[in-house]
């Protein structure tokens, strides 16, 4: 019988207390844990969730952070994706509860890197039955703060979570081919704003009619749009890419996009199939190459 193995290599997506090293290693020391399992990665979205403090955590006696799952576009929650093995898991599994159902269970879902690769990662929900806020403790609270402030991630999402803004919209899209401003499909985005030219990291390969991005180092530029209305525009968008079925020709991920003004994370359409066939657009710009 061959010996099960315990550095198999898995992921993590935080978005709560975890986000800071110290309240995760003093947690791990005082139970006999390694806290040097838990491997963090960088910055990471998940789609169509929430952060919301609908749990009362006995051990804390104050709110703990929740996901809630709404819809893609009217919800996603930033935080850090980490590398963790077997025995982070379980640690990680005993920090939570999983799986008693009084508190947290794990469940995977897909991360998003800066870079829009899809990781999938275990994280960590509540299924509250109800939706009473629970105020989080100040340290709590800065834990989460301090953790997004460090990975240059969006404290609003939080700020919702607390009640002390309304909770925002993940409205942003960027397009770097066709749907374009002059080119064949920019017809489908007229209905939504132009913020302003923008690039992403990733390589750019020629499809014939159009381009198709993948996850890469190199320099891609396009335009960055903010949708009126962002379920209506996904959905069609979802169709032009072709996004459905067991073959799809892209995929829709979340990426950090550069901008004059900072950095900012949005919707971009990554192409789904092999790329050792196609010419490789060197320059990153679609409308370059056609000149």
């Amino acid at each position: 019988m061959s010996q099960k193995k315990t550095d198999e290599k898995m992921y993590y997506f935080g978005y709560g207390s975890n986000l800071d090293k110290e309240d995760w290693t003093k947690w791990c020391l005082q139970r006999g844990y390694r806290p040097e399992g838990l491997k963090e990665i960088g910055p990471a979205w998940i789609d169509g969730y929430y952060l919301d403090f609908d749990y009362f955590s006995k051990s804390r006696g104050a709110g703990a952070a929740n996901l809630r799952y709404l819809f893609p576009g009217r919800a996603a929650t930033p935080g850090a994706l980490f590398e963790i093995d077997e025995n982070t898991r379980n640690a990680l599994d005993a920090k939570e509860g999983h799986p008693n159902p009084k508190y947290y269970r794990r469940i995977k879902t897909t991360a998003y890197t800066s870079n829009g690769e899809s990781v999938e990662a275990y994280t960590y929900i509540h299924s509250a039955k109800q939706t009473e806020f629970h105020q989080p403790t100040a340290e709590y609270e800065n834990f989460i703060r301090s953790g997004l402030n460090r990975l240059e991630l969006p404290t609003s999402w939080l700020d919702a979570g607390l009640r002390k803004t309304p909770r925002p919209k993940f409205d942003l899209v960027f397009v770097y081919g066709t749907l374009m401003q002059e080119m064949s499909r920019h017809e489908s985005m007229k209905e939504n704003n132009f913020v302003c030219e923008a690039t992403v990291n990733g390589e750019l390969y020629n499809l014939g009619d159009y381009p198709g991005l993948i996850s890469g180092n190199s320099t891609i530029h396009g335009e960055l749009y903010k949708a009126m209305d962002i379920q209506v525009t996904l959905e069609n968008l979802d169709r032009i890419e072709c996004t459905d079925g067991d073959y799809p020709l892209f995929r829709r991920v979340i990426q950090q996009v550069n901008t004059n003004e900072g950095k900012v994370w949005a919707y971009v359409y990554h192409y789904a199939r092999s790329t050792e066939s196609l010419e490789k657009i060197d320059s990153g710009n679609w409308k370059r190459f056609l000149n």
